[in-house]
């Protein structure tokens, strides 16, 4: 009986948080962002929103993969389905806390595979640096495509504030003594740590050893060739992902390259604005996407409906993608997990 409930919450855990995420995101929406994301759900052909799930499938494969080659320097070769879990797991931990998912990751393969948690994380870490640099170089393509209308979407920053009626200035500086506040007490707890806790300070001291051999393990690699190749496809198959769900309707079937990608980049910014991209992506692809189909719409200092519509169908099948496929990795590591118990 008492291993009939075990396996009933291991498996029924990771069902009830997919359902909460869900619940959670219809919830931030507004009564008029639930219409607008109905209605374009739909007039959607969703051959091409399977294809853009499939291409995203892909692009968390490779990330599992080229993740292999990253500790294979440091004489750890776990499994690439170990990987692949550790990576969907992460992905599934950042929707819920803020750049949780580096840590769940290495978290996971610590679990299923004994890989050290610094050494991998360190890893984590070098892998978000090349992406930053992925992310900017293809900014800097979409900046090239658009240079003619720089001035124009740099002022859609005004739109969309008033679209998302962001909290009022005066607020802010509270919010700047408080990540002053904490920096500060972290500075003194970290001295206080360093002088007079020796066993403490010597367990720091080999984490950020850990750590830094994570970082510098990609050039140590003899695999740079297939890293950067898998960094190439991961990234091309973001973009892809994002491109082709624009043929899934008829307004924006017919958008120029120049309003992709700039939809991509700024929706793109907001994930990094808000946890998840909740309320923010659809907002600002669908900003772009009016910008590109009603400009004169835009100057009046609005947004079509159906735009910020499309931004969230774009959205929500990368989101339920990670929460499907992050579930699946739950129980399938909480299964190994188990063997691995039984065998110890």
């Amino acid at each position: 009986m008492k291993k009939i409930l075990l396996t009933i919450l291991k498996i029924g855990l990771p069902v009830l948080l997919g359902v909460y995420i869900s619940w959670y995101f219809w919830t931030s929406f507004d009564e008029t962002q639930k219409e607008e994301f109905i209605d374009v759900f739909s007039r959607a052909n969703y051959f091409w929103v399977f294809l853009a799930l499939a291409i995203g499938f892909m692009s968390h494969l490779s990330r599992a993969i080229r993740w292999k080659y990253a500790l294979k320097p440091m004489g750890y070769e776990p499994s690439t389905f170990s990987t692949y879990n550790a990576v969907m797991i992460g992905y599934i931990a950042n929707i819920l806390v803020p750049r949780m998912g580096e840590a769940s990751r290495a978290g996971v393969l610590r679990a299923t595979d004994d890989v050290p948690f610094d050494k991998s994380f360190g890893s984590i870490v070098a892998e978000r640096v090349i992406d930053v640099i992925c992310l900017g170089i293809i900014s800097g393509g979409a900046l090239l495509f658009n240079l003619d209308k720089i001035d124009d979407l740099i002022g859609l920053k005004s739109v969309i504030n008033q679209a998302k009626e962001e909290e009022s200035v005066s607020q802010t500086p509270w919010l700047l003594y408080s990540i002053g506040g904490i920096f500060i007490l972290g500075i003194i707890g970290g001295l206080f740590i360093w002088f007079k806790v020796p066993s403490l300070k010597e367990k720091i001291v080999g984490f950020l050893k850990g750590l830094k051999e994570g970082l510098i393990s990609i050039f140590k690699m003899e695999d740079r060739i297939p890293y950067l190749l898998h960094t190439l496809n991961i990234w091309v198959c973001y973009v892809a992902m994002f491109w082709v769900v624009f043929y899934a309707l008829p307004f924006t079937a017919e958008l120029s390259v120049q309003a992709i990608m700039a939809g991509f980049v700024a929706g793109t910014i907001g994930f990094i604005i808000v946890q998840g991209g909740i309320g923010t992506y659809p907002l600002m692809v669908g900003a772009i996407v009016t910008f590109f189909r009603a400009p004169e719409v835009i100057a009046a200092g609005e947004i079509q409906g159906e735009d910020v519509g499309f931004g969230a169908l774009v959205w929500a099948s990368q989101t339920v993608l990670i929460v499907v496929l992050g579930l699946i990795s739950l129980i399938l590591v909480q299964r190994k997990k188990k063997k691995l118990k039984a065998v110890a």
